[in-house]
This record gives C-alpha cells, structure tokens and sequence, in this order.
C-alpha cells in the first residue's frame, strides 16, 4: 500500500516488465471497442425516439476512441517504451475515462427534459403554420 502512495511508483519512467494484467486490460480495451459499435448499431437501426437519437450521437466514437486509447497504452506497455508507459498515463486516462461516464451518467436526464420542452414548443407553434406540399 505504500508504494501506491509514492510519487516514484506513477513517474518512473520505465515501469517494472512484469505486467500481470496483459489479458484483462486487452479484454477491456477490446470490449470497449466492441461496446461502441454496439451503440452505434442500436442507435443507427433499433432506437426509435429522436432526442435520444440526438443525446446519444457522440457516445460510440467515445466508446471506442477509449477502448483505442487503452490498446494503445498497452502495446506501449508490453513493448517497454520509456516514459510512455509510465502508470500515470493510465490514471489520465482513467480520470478522462471516469469523467465522462459521470458526466453522462448526471447530464443525460437534463438534457432530455430541455430537448423534450423545446421538442414539444416547436410542435405547438407548427401547428399553426402551412404544411409543405
């Protein structure tokens, strides 16, 4: 425990090569990979309402744009590169990571309510305007 509280541990320029978490760390970079296009599919072919549609544009190419960032950071890893494989690296991108799915998780409800109001306002004034032919 103590020698996560070091600075040392997070900037030493070339970590220690015996990196036990190879396989699951691929694993999750590949799942999340996999979960943006599952995304985009259900958002492209099965959603149906339009300000979902719209509120969930940028989440697949964040999904993946992560996953990359991951595989990424894991080849640098395994291939012993000095000062890009450091573990600070992965608490950035744990933090961007962590982040955005609060960010997600606390602005969505939001977002759909305000969408949904001016969705709404727009429809009443329509109303009153002349159809197109």
């Amino acid at each position: 425990m103590d020698r996560l509280l070091s600075f040392k541990y997070y900037f030493v320029a070339s970590p220690n090569a015996d990196f036990q978490y190879t396989k699951l760390t691929l694993a999750i970079g590949l799942i999340l990979i996999v979960l943006g296009f599952a995304l985009a599919f259900y958002r492209k072919r099965h959603l149906k309402d339009p300000i979902t549609k719209k509120i969930i544009r940028k989440y697949p190419g964040t999904l993946k744009t992560y996953g990359v960032l991951v595989l990424i950071l894991l080849l640098v890893r395994e291939a012993g590169i000095p000062f890009l494989s450091m573990r600070f690296l992965w608490l950035v991108l744990a933090g961007f990571f962590i982040y955005s799915v609060m960010k997600i998780l606390f602005t969505y409800n939001r977002e759909y309510k305000k969408r949904y109001t001016r969705a709404k306002k727009q429809g009443l004034i329509n109303k009153y305007l002349p159809k197109r032919k």
